[in-house]
């Protein structure tokens, strides 16, 4: 994925922005400058929220996004537009992605998106029909997905400042676990050898003659698959509840400090009473819609169906009907006949009775047109039931029995979520009446709970270990009996686990040891002297350590501020280089807690190297023109500076960097 420009129009500090953003292989880095408050994390949520969308929540909301340089007026829109570009199959595939915010006449926000996919164009909006809208968003959020999904873009869109926290206490884990497999591509290697021990596991339930014992495999094996339940079940809280402590994380620690929450629990309470009622709008709309189908299904199904499978027979009528009224003529036609043509016998003096001749010729016509040759058995219908049969022919119809189908998936999987945003709602509104103890005790409550939920898991975990040791007893064929099937899965399963293990400890080598490479070139406080990098081989609880040469650990949580922000970047760019996905790097305060040693580090060892394309948003006192830009100059392809108006109220870019 490589991002070519990035637009916007009202957003925030910027009235109209639009920039390019294209790199080379050789040039990978675009570097924009500019002071504190001068645009650059702005700029950074641009490009989040061009791709991403922004979620609006109330009409003082919208405004406060409004540029404030901009007059407000009821019709003013926010825009953002991203483009960029991706390998489908190794071939260039090119996309333009379109985000309009406004508010409606009942003033709440309304978006409207569109999606140009190498020249196919993708549109859904506010006012869109459910199923038409839930049909396009999916497809939108699709190709978004395949280049960079929204749960792994904060590995790779980051604020350097914050980089550290991923290395607090249970924070990996809880955090980055989630994604962390998919982006190394771990799990896809234990999926062959899970399926192989459940295929096993049918087989020599079939294969054991003994009924007791059959009985007893059996027991085994549902209480094992009621364990897995029951840890199914825990990770769905458990990642509820993980939703709601990161959620929630800020307000508790303003309720600790002491600050007064209630103007963020009413936008929150208006937020989500917003959500619920956009559900319910939804649901009444598919209900019209369900009810308006069934209502015309005759029409729409029944008939067309009918028509379908008497078309050839309906058609005969008509071509026989058509072809016998071909050769009739009516009393009409031949009055005219007979005036004609006596005519013509006078004009050309004809040596002729004319008026026996006329009459003999027209009692010729009446006889051809009787058709005694041919006799139609059809002649019993009438004109208007003949149009009739041409109209039933010529009728088209939409069977829109599909669309329902999709939106209602579209819809059972948003309601889903209804019982979810109500207990949130009560939740906030229980707030607004209690002091901000409430949100002290709740949040505490949760923590506890996930404590709780963790070691239940590890539990289980542990009945499991226990019960397929028991499962493994009975792996033994019937003698007389031998089945073919099981004998295969017995000697796939090692060989899968083999495979499996091989590939694992390819890929983690390959990590641990580009890491260790960059660690030693970048962490300034050890440089050269990083003796190992080891990833835990437990991928449940996914963690990694790094040991000094001399074999004692080296501690992460007691390294410095610059010195855990570098190892993060040093872990970010192995995701980036081994994972499966190959998105731009985006970095705000690049040097964050850096001091002089780190600084030259990273800008000489890391930053040119760090993906085919990064974008660093910079202060001067960061990358100063006068030492830090001369490490990275011939690898930059563009140069920005972002300058704030204060009194405008508004940011314009430049080409150039600060003064150099």
């Amino acid at each position: 994925m490589l991002i070519t420009r990035i637009a916007a129009k009202n957003y925030k500090t910027y009235k109209d922005l639009d920039l390019d953003l294209n790199v080379n292989p050789e040039q990978p880095i675009i570097l924009i400058g500019g002071q504190n408050g001068g645009g650059k994390t702005t700029l950074f949520k641009a490009i989040y929220s061009a791709l991403y969308g922004l979620e609006i929540k109330n009409e003082d909301h919208f405004k406060r996004l409004i540029n404030a340089s901009v007059e407000f007026s009821n019709d003013l829109k926010i825009e953002l537009e991203i483009d960029f570009k991706g390998k489908v199959l190794n071939q260039d595939y090119f996309y333009k992605i379109k985000r309009v915010y406004a508010l409606n006449p009942q003033s709440k926000p309304v978006e409207s998106v569109s999606l140009n996919f190498n020249g196919d164009t993708f549109t859904y909006g506010t006012a869109m029909p459910i199923s038409q809208r839930a049909k396009m968003e999916a497809e939108v959020n699709k190709i978004i997905k395949a280049n960079l999904p929204k749960e792994l873009s904060k590995y790779f869109l980051f604020d350097a400042m914050e980089s550290g926290n991923i290395l607090k206490e249970d924070y990996l884990s809880r955090v980055i676990k989630e994604n962390i497999e998919n982006v190394m591509g771990f799990n896809k290697y234990s999926y062959l050898k899970d399926a192989t021990i459940k295929v096993k596991e049918k087989y020599i339930s079939e294969s054991i003659g003994i009924e007791t014992e059959r009985e007893e495999y059996k027991n085994l094996v549902d209480s094992k698959d009621g364990f897995e339940q029951n840890i199914k079940k825990l990770n769905d809280e458990y990642q509820s509840k993980l939703g709601y402590s990161i959620n929630n994380k800020e307000l508790y620690n303003k309720a600790k400090h002491g600050l007064n929450l209630q103007k963020e629990y009413q936008e929150r309470i208006q937020f989500l009473q917003n959500k619920i009622e956009d559900l319910k709008g939804k649901q009444a709309e598919y209900l019209v819609n369900v009810s308006k189908f069934t209502n015309d299904i005759e029409i729409q199904v029944f008939l067309p169906k009918t028509i379908d499978s008497i078309r050839e027979e309906l058609q005969l009528i008509l071509a026989k009907n058509d072809s016998t009224q071909s050769n009739h003529f009516n009393q009409s036609q031949l009055e005219i006949i007979e005036s004609k043509l006596s005519n013509y016998i006078a004009l050309r003096k004809i040596n002729v009775d004319h008026t026996s001749f006329t009459e003999s010729f027209i009692d010729y016509l009446k006889i051809g047109s009787e058709g005694e040759d041919e006799v139609n058995p059809y002649n019993y219908f009438s004109n208007d039931e003949l149009d009739t049969i041409r109209l039933m022919l010529n009728q088209t119809s939409i069977n829109s029995y599909s669309y329902l189908m999709q939106s209602k998936e579209s819809l059972e999987n948003e309601l889903n979520q209804l019982p979810t945003l109500r207990a949130q709602l009560e939740e906030a509104k229980s707030h607004l009446t209690a002091d901000e103890n409430s949100i002290i005790n709740t949040y505490e409550s949760n923590e506890a709970r996930l404590a709780e939920i963790k070691e239940a898991i590890k539990n289980f975990k542990s009945e499991i270990e226990k019960i397929t040791i028991k499962i493994n007893r009975y792996d033994i064929p019937d003698i007389d009996v031998p089945n073919p099937k099981l004998e295969l899965c017995k000697k796939i399963e090692p060989l899968f686990d083999k495979i499996t293990s091989a590939l694992l400890n390819a890929k983690k080598q390959r990590i641990e040891e580009t890491m260790l490479d960059d660690l030693n070139s970048t962490l300034v406080a050890y440089a050269g002297q990083i003796g190992k990098v080891e990833l835990s081989e437990n991928l449940a609880d996914l963690t990694f350590k790094i040991y000094h040469k001399a074999g004692n650990e080296i501690y992460l949580e007691e390294l410095n501020a610059a010195s855990k922000q570098i190892i993060v970047q040093v872990l970010l760019k192995a995701l980036h280089q081994f994972g499966d996905y190959n998105p731009p790097v985006m970095i705000d305060t690049v040097m964050g807690y850096l001091d002089e040693d780190s600084r030259a580090s990273l800008l000489e060892n890391y930053f040119p190297k760090l993906s085919h394309q990064t974008i660093l948003l910079s202060t001067d006192s960061e990358i100063r023109t006068d030492k830090d830009l001369l490490k990275i100059d011939e690898f930059i392809a563009k140069k920005y500076i972002l300058n704030r108006d204060k009194e405008k109220q508004l940011t314009t870019v430049k080409e150039g960097y600060f003064n150099a």
